[in-house]
């Protein structure tokens, strides 16, 4: 079947030729059922007798149809006519980059914005196992508004096999980004498709390829918008191929102004090895975004081989050169947070511009370099590293979302927790690689990095620690739980030897105070103990264990041959509390040649704010300065609040309800030496199940509002458990942590003693639970796809087989509206997003609408609820920002000399 204009292609009715490609000939056409203008792709007549052809063809429509982006071009369907087939697709109006290309320099800015585009493409076509292969210019589209659409994934799908083909002489330079695609039919030994300026290494031999090939591709766009001429060219394609296998990449053209971290990231991208390669294109994605935002200074690119810089001073100098500033601004300037301590060699450092500090210290070995996490105005978390000689602390590129620093044992390189991945950064430059993949980043519990290159770490809330080589691999146990309730390991370091490491163990709930441990590499993974404590221990010379007990940071002899703390421990006359959200972690870090870092976590208080749905603020609740809340939820009548109090100095928290007509608040729990949190209430407003956490154990409580200080226990379990929804039939759907750290969501018949019906798989974690109000469907955070998305499954389903995705870009914190019709949650942006269901049984969610950004307390259960007739919501703000700056100690350890000198 011939076509042209007028022609009819099923509903389609063609109206001009657009262009044509390796794969096919593109027409504009025009829907006559729907009036809507489309693009119809068709398969040559001479390749339509090509099975092969024909099967990759359609397989571009099924590969189409599965992506549903901003930035990939849509598919609208998919027609056979008499012997033709073609493929309906979105119509995007506007140039191809390689015509922008052609008509002059593109700035900087537009730079950064189509090459942002183009890797979040990407990235969503990666997230569902989809490889492009044939990225280039002229399949790229820019609209007027600078829409970028990526086009053609008639390539996709990883190649089978490994092979090579010469290929053929196409003419002219100009013609070679429309280089032919060769078929298994049309080549030697094997098969290479693609476009040969813009094919991978790996493509061009023919080798199997991943995903890094579309990376390597994408480097070789964006080195072409940057310098404005393509990177490899030549007269043939065996030339071209010739030249993207052998030649040298000239970083001397690119432009002063482009900014390191982005020089750097081409860098990454175009590194022949793929295994030293980018590996996530999300990573150039947050690299791109920062420098959109100006965090990166632009800086040449120096060759490879050219020396390291090295700092300037010897370690004995550099020591020297500290204790100079110590003892000078330390005459000046008391310590924060309490009496002069009597330490004379003491400075401070102050958070970044604009920034506040959050957990997350480390020093390293050698005492050089300081490596702290800060939060920005636009409440992403970054890593910074600081030499301990210079003023100012540089941000290290592609660390979004950092947590939990601890250096390499040479000081060159910073592993840290972000996006759901363990990575390292080398201070030497370049962007972090992933090392290990953790799950639900929001757990994570700390690591360490040992002398022989490995790296241990805890993943989760709950659960052991794990091993993996600092280069990447297996990971495997490096503890395992014992039978004295241990719910946690968290927060490891090394002792010198390399091998043996000190942790933290929470018994059974996460709770303050905990038991400090010592675990091994290579050998049994069962820990020995070695006492009570409130936080982590670090090894210091000579032979002491720093933690801190209570409050106050303590020195212990430790006896290394024997496992064993040796006398009392001494008092170092610093108070250290901590937070209550993440239990035995403080700010505190020591090095090798005894400098001493670290940083009073003190609580924020936070406020109960009502807001519309707008986010404008409409009233706040009375409350003492100094509490901090959690968990804001209101009953279902709408007439009581119902939320945890944290008074100040202390770690436990108490259940209290607001009387909103009132406006009184009664505290129910009265139990000082457990923490009462996560609340929920019974359908009816007169009950409120909540978690009720000691050092015995967790269990879930029910307690009525007409008679405080009188809970009944329905649930009790040796770990953390903590209750999500209480259902209109007397069930109660709650949370618990399984054996490998993750949470799985369970039901419970109140009014009976039978066994709980697991709910969830335990491959992943599922929490943050809230059923619908008819009690049939339940809305939960998930993390099968390595990132927590939002969901909704019927509530008795055990097989997942009802799951539905609501949310797009990240989800957290859901919770319905009271008639069912809108679901909430937070997206990774922070911004509270708003989901309407066109349907009740089944629900069918519409697209995300984002709200606002509702400035929530940090925390990973939900923080807000919607009022009763959905038109406000009360949110739990911080009210007191933590600016406390870093303390540097230099001569602690006379304390410690005293001490041995009095034995």
């Amino acid at each position: 079947m011939t076509l042209a204009p007028g022609t009819r292609l099923g509903p389609y009715e063609i109206t001009t030729s657009i262009g044509a490609g390796g794969m096919g000939q593109v027409f504009r056409g025009r829907d006559t059922r729907l009036s809507r203008d489309v693009a119809i792709k068709v398969l040559p007549e001479e390749f339509a007798r090509d099975h092969e052809r024909v099967a990759r063809f359609k397989r571009e429509a099924q590969i189409l149809a599965s992506l549903n982006h901003p930035n990939i071009a849509g598919i609208h369907g998919l027609e056979e006519q008499d012997g033709t087939v073609a493929i309906a697709m979105e119509l995007v109006e506007g140039e191809d980059l390689s015509e922008r290309l052609s008509s002059g320099p593109i700035s900087m800015d537009e730079v950064l914005a189509i090459a942002k585009q183009i890797a979040e493409g990407l990235e969503d076509a990666h997230e569902h196992g989809i490889i492009h292969r044939d990225l280039k210019p002229a399949n790229i589209k820019v609209t007027s508004d600078g829409k970028v659409k990526i086009l053609d994934f008639g390539l996709a799908k990883a190649m089978e096999g490994a092979a090579t083909a010469s290929g053929s002489s196409s003419g002219a330079d100009s013609q070679l980004s429309h280089s032919p695609t060769l078929t298994h039919q049309g080549t030697v030994a094997g098969m290479i498709l693609g476009t040969a300026a813009y094919m991978s290494p790996e493509q061009a031999r023919g080798k199997k390829v991943d995903k890094r090939a579309d990376i390597w591709s994408f480097g070789v766009v964006l080195y072409e918008m940057l310098v404005g001429r393509r990177l490899f060219s030549g007269e043939t394609v065996s030339d071209v191929l010739a030249a993207v296998l052998t030649r040298d990449i000239d970083w001397a053209h690119l432009p002063l102004a482009t900014p390191s971290a982005v020089q750097e990231l081409l860098r990454r991208c175009l590194d022949r090895n793929p295994k030293n390669r980018l590996h996530d294109i999300g990573d150039a994605r947050y690299v791109l975004d920062e420098a959109q935002r100006g965090v990166s200074a632009p800086t040449l690119i120096e060759p490879r081989g050219t020396p390291a810089r090295r700092p300037i001073l010897a370690v004995a100098g550099l020591f020297a050169l500290v204790l100079v500033l110590g003892i000078v601004i330390g005459r000046r300037t008391a310590p924060r947070g309490g009496a002069n301590t009597g330490f004379r060699g003491q400075f401070e450092i102050a958070p970044p511009d604009k920034s506040t500090f959050v957990s997350g210290l480390a020093i390293s070995q050698d005492g050089k370099n300081i490596a702290f996490v800060a939060r920005g105005e636009d409440g992403r978390t970054r890593l910074f590293s600081r030499a301990i000689n210079e003023s100012v602390a540089k941000e290290l590129p592609g660390t979004v979302d950092a947590r939990y620093p601890f250096w390499a044992p040479d000081g060159r390189k910073i592993a840290f927790f972000a996006q759901n991945h363990l990575r390292v950064s080398d201070l030497l430059g370049g962007l972090p690689r992933v090392v290990a993949d953790t799950g639900a980043s929001e757990d994570v519990r700390g690591g360490a990095w040992g002398a022989d290159d490995r790296i241990i770490f805890t993943p989760a809330f709950a659960g052991p620690i794990f091993s993996v080589a600092a280069s990447g691999g297996a990971v495997t146990p490096a503890t395992e739980m014992g039978n004295e309730g241990m719910g946690t390991h968290r927060f490891p370091s090394f002792l010198p030897d390399g091998r043996r490491f000190l942790f933290y163990a929470s018994l059974g709930t996460g709770l303050e105070p905990g038991v400090l441990y010592i675990g091994r590499l290579g050998g049994s993974l069962k820990p020995k103990r070695l006492g009570p404590a409130t936080s982590t221990a670090a090894y210091v010379e000579p032979g002491y264990l720093l933690y801190v007990q209570g409050d106050s940071l303590v020195a212990h002899r430790f006896d290394s041959d024997r496992e064993e703390l040796v006398g009392d421990p001494i008092p170092l006359g610093l108070s250290l509390p901590g937070s209550i959200s993440v239990s035995g972690q403080r700010s505190l870090a020591v090095s090798e040649n005894g400098i001493l870092v670290y940083r009073m976590d003190k609580r924020s208080a936070t406020r109960l704010v009502w807001l519309d749905r707008a986010g404008r603020e409409l009233q706040s609740l009375p409350s003492e300065v100094d509490t901090w809340h959690y968990g804001p939820t209101l009953s279902p009548n709408g007439k009581l609040l119902a939320v945890s109090h944290y008074e100040a100095g202390s770690t436990s928290g108490g259940v209290w309800v607001h009387d909103l007509e009132r406006n009184l608040a009664t505290r129910l729990t009265a139990d000082d030496k457990s923490d009462d949190t996560v609340l929920v209430w019974s359908p009816d407003s007169t009950e409120i199940a909540y978690a009720s956490a000691s050092s015995g154990g967790g269990r879930i409580n029910r307690i009525a509002v007409s008679t405080p200080g009188r809970p009944r226990t329905v649930v009790d379990a040796p770990t953390f458990v903590s209750p999500s929804a209480w259902l209109p039939d007397g069930r109660l759907i709650y949370t618990a942590f399984n054996g490998s750290g993750r949470s799985n969501p369970y039901i419970k018949l109140l009014a009976a003693d039978a066994a709980p019906l697991a709910l969830g798989s335990d491959k992943v974690s599922e929490y943050g639970v809230d059923a619908s109000p008819d009690g049939r469907w339940m809305a939960f955070q998930a993390d099968p796809t390595r990132r927590m998305e939002v969901y909704l499954r019927r509530v008795d389903d055990q097989t997942g087989s009802s799951t539905i995705r609501v949310s797009t870009e990240g989800g957290t914190a859901p919770r319905w509206r009271r008639d069912g019709r809108e679901l909430l949650y937070l997206a990774d942006s922070g911004k509270l997003m708003s989901v309407t269901m066109k349907g009740l049984d089944p629900p069918q969610p519409g697209p995300p609408t984002p709200m606002f950004d509702p400035q929530l307390e940090p925390g990973t259960d939900r923080q807000y609820d919607l009022s009763l007739d959905g038109k406000r919501l009360i949110v739990n703000r911080t009210l007191v920002l933590n600016q406390v700056p870093i303390s540097v100690l230099i001569n602690w350890q006379d304390r410690l000399s005293r001490d041995q000198s009095a034995r």
